[in-house]
Formats: C-alpha cells, structure tokens, sequence
C-alpha cells in the first residue's frame, strides 16, 4: 500500500508528461478510416450525465466546471504539501475540493491552492499503516469480506462485508479489526451489503467487444503505443490471462495478440490490467471511446480520479453510463484473487464490461481507467443500489512504459 501511496503523489506530475508524450489516441477499428481522429460532439456524454446524475443541463456545466478548477486545486495542494493528504475528495454541495490536513501550516496552504481545508488527527501515513494491517490479518482471504481501504471522509478505514456469506470466521476477523481500531484510535467502519464484486469478463474502440480467444468475450479500455513500432490496448487482466493468445475484433477478425510473451497480464495485489497489441494490417488504433448512442468521445489526456468526481464509463454490454467515483485506493477481495490500488463508482455495469473504458469531462475527456468489476445490480434498475471498480490508468502505463494514444476534442 506504502508504494501505492507514493505512486499516488506523483501521479500528478507524471499525467502532464504523459500527455505531452502522446499522440492521437483511441481503441481499435477494424476498418482503416482515412481520418484517425475525428471530431466528435459532446452532447451524448452531456446526455448521459444528466440522465445518470440527475442533473439538468446548466447544472452538468456548471459541475464540469467546477471539478476542472477542482483538478487544478488537487495538482496545486501536491506541489505544496511536504507528504500526501490525509484525503482529497470533490464536495459537489459547494463545488470545492476538500483537502484532510492534520496541522495549521498545512491548512492555509491549501486555501492558498483555492481549495478548502479539513483539519482531521490522522495523517495519511497512520491510515495507510492500519490498511496494512488489516491486510495482514486477512491474509488470502477471510470468508464474507470484500474489501477494505482508506475512508477519505471520514478520515477512517471501511471494511467490506456480504452479509450473506457470514461465518464464524468473519466475526472474528471483524472483532479483531475493530480492535486493530481502537488502539490506533482512528475509526473503522464495516460496511455491509448482499452483494459480493466479481470480475466481469466476458466479452474492442474503447468499451468495445473484443474477445480473447477462448477465454469468453471483454472490452477494450483505451490505445496505447510503445517502444519501438508498439501498439496496442489496455484491457483487463482477468481478460488477458493466456499467454500468447489470439484476439478478435468485434467482427470477428483477428485484430492482434494478447499477453504477448507472457508478461503483459497482472491479475494479482498489483493490479486488474492487461495489453493486447494489435499487429493486423487492416487494423489500427484511434483516439475514440465508444458514447451514448454509438457518438464518440476523443480521449485527450489522463487524469487521477478523485473521490466526489464525476465519470462516465463505456463497456460493451451496458452501453455509456454516468456516475461519481465513491472511493479511491480500495482493496477488493473477488473471491479467486485479491488486488490492491482499486477504485469504486456508482455508475452501473454488467458482465462482459471487462477492460471498457472509464473517462471524464466532456469537453476534453481524460483517460481514469479500465474496468475491473462490479457488484450485482446491472443497468436495468437505476436509482438501486450500484458497485463498479475500476484500475487507474496510471499505472499501467507506467509498468511497461505506454503512452496514450490521444486526440483533439
């Protein structure tokens, strides 16, 4: 978790580098078009947030307005602070970044950034050393429980738990947490619910079908290029599992290879992420994601996702759908492995949504990251209760060094 925490502090920094690197970027197509970067409205993805966040169309414009100042605070409040916050999250009520700090100097500096600060008594380094210890108490897995991170909001630790697979052993792992709580003082919420997540695999432009093999049907995140003549799409790893093996288009047609060589699939603590290059003559990589109603969106860039921030996620089962992230740095227990570094939305999703692509800000759509899993609501009931994970995309670029594949908006 420590190496995550790092990474998360210079994460900011590094989007700027990555996006000067990139040229144009997007999934792939399986018919060469003669214009690789078209130019594409904005009004789908506008749709699609007032639709899933219940906002009208004044209200969508000014929210994006306010997350981009809110970006520019977050990038401002890392150059300044000594050590990482305690937390960061979008407070949609004032339209503000709100920054955790645990001192005065800290506080002002913060105000200084155009944010607003929280004076909390646990620092991020203290959070982080619970988390590890839960960890180790979990080891590879406790029966009931799902996850666990960081609290943001509440300057705590949440545990995950489905209740409906409650044993024995899941109260004493619970009692021994709440303990673990106790003596550091810092509060630990357990969060209960009847679903348990689950990689969605099953069936590639970003949040298109692409299928790998025999290994069922996923989707594509978003085109990255490489060292040499490299390029490719980054996708799930619970996709790309096997080794060396052939991956189709949604036509049917070869398009390229996943895993290539056998070490470009993480599906472990590391990580939920996966690359396929694409070696076919009749395909190339474009700088779209697949939108509401089949309109593009061109992605421009990469962003870190912060809590309270607004998304729209594209996978080739459900369609584009719209949310907030909830958490950031999340551990997820699936059952078959357990991965760290994971963040959580509301927007929905549905088997098959594996690898799609998850960005944000309409008039400039920045890469977050690809699909990793969700809950067991699906799309069909808006307004219940919904769960979808993603992996930052930062990351994945930085394990192999990829650059996006970017456009113009």
């Amino acid at each position: 978790m420590e190496r995550r925490s790092r990474k998360a502090a210079l994460w900011g920094a590094a989007v700027a580098t990555v996006v000067a690197a990139a040229g144009p970027f997007g999934p792939a197509h399986g018919v060469p078009r003669p214009d690789p970067s078209p130019q594409p409205t904005p009004r789908g993805m506008l749709d699609a947030m007032r639709r899933d966040l219940g906002l009208n169309a004044v209200q969508v414009r000014t929210r994006l307005a306010q997350e981009t100042d809110a970006h520019r605070a977050a990038a401002a409040v890392r150059r300044t602070l000594s050590s990482p916050p305690a937390g960061m999250w979008f407070d949609k009520s004032t339209g503000k970044l709100v920054v955790a700090v645990t001192g005065a100097a800290d506080a002002q500096r913060v105000r200084d950034a155009g944010a607003l600060p929280k004076t909390v008594p646990h620092s991020r380094a203290a959070l982080t050393a619970l988390v590890r210890q839960i960890t180790g108490r979990a080891g590879d897995g406790v029966p009931g429980v799902t996850g666990w991170g960081v609290d943001e909001r509440a300057n705590g630790v949440v545990v995950r738990m489905d209740r409906t697979r409650h044993t024995a052993r899941t109260a004493v792992f619970e009692t021994s947490v709440r303990a673990l709580g106790a003596r550091s003082k810092i509060p630990v919420t357990v969060e209960r619910s009847d679903q348990t997540p689950r990689q969605q695999g099953g069936t590639v432009v970003g949040g298109e079908r692409w299928m790998p093999g025999s290994e069922g049907i996923c989707s594509i995140g978003f085109s990255v290029t490489g060292p040499g003549d490299f390029q490719g799409f980054l996708t799930a790893g619970h996709c790309t599992l096997t080794p060396d093996q052939a991956a189709f288009g949604k036509d049917g047609s070869r398009m390229g290879t996943s895993n290539q060589g056998g070490g470009h699939s993480v599906n472990d603590r590391e990580g939920d992420f996966g690359l396929v290059e694409v070696d076919r003559p009749d395909w190339t990589v474009s700088a779209d994601v697949a939108g509401q109603g089949g309109t593009p969106v061109t992605v421009t860039g990469a962003q870190e996702g912060l809590v309270g921030m607004s998304m729209c996620h594209s996978g080739q089962s459900s369609g584009w759908h719209c949310g907030e992230i909830t958490r950031v740095d999340q551990t997820v227990d699936y059952g078959n492995t357990v991965i760290e570094g994971l963040s959580f939305t509301n927007a929905c999703s549905a088997p098959g949504d594996s690898g799609g692509s998850y960005v944000t800000q309409p008039s400039a759509p920045k890469a977050l990251g690809v699909h990793s899993g969700g809950g067991a609501a699906g799309c069909g009931n808006f307004g219940g209760a919904t769960l979808t994970i993603f992996q930052p995309v930062g990351e994945i670029l930085d394990k192999w060094n990829l650059r996006l594949k970017t456009g113009s908006p």
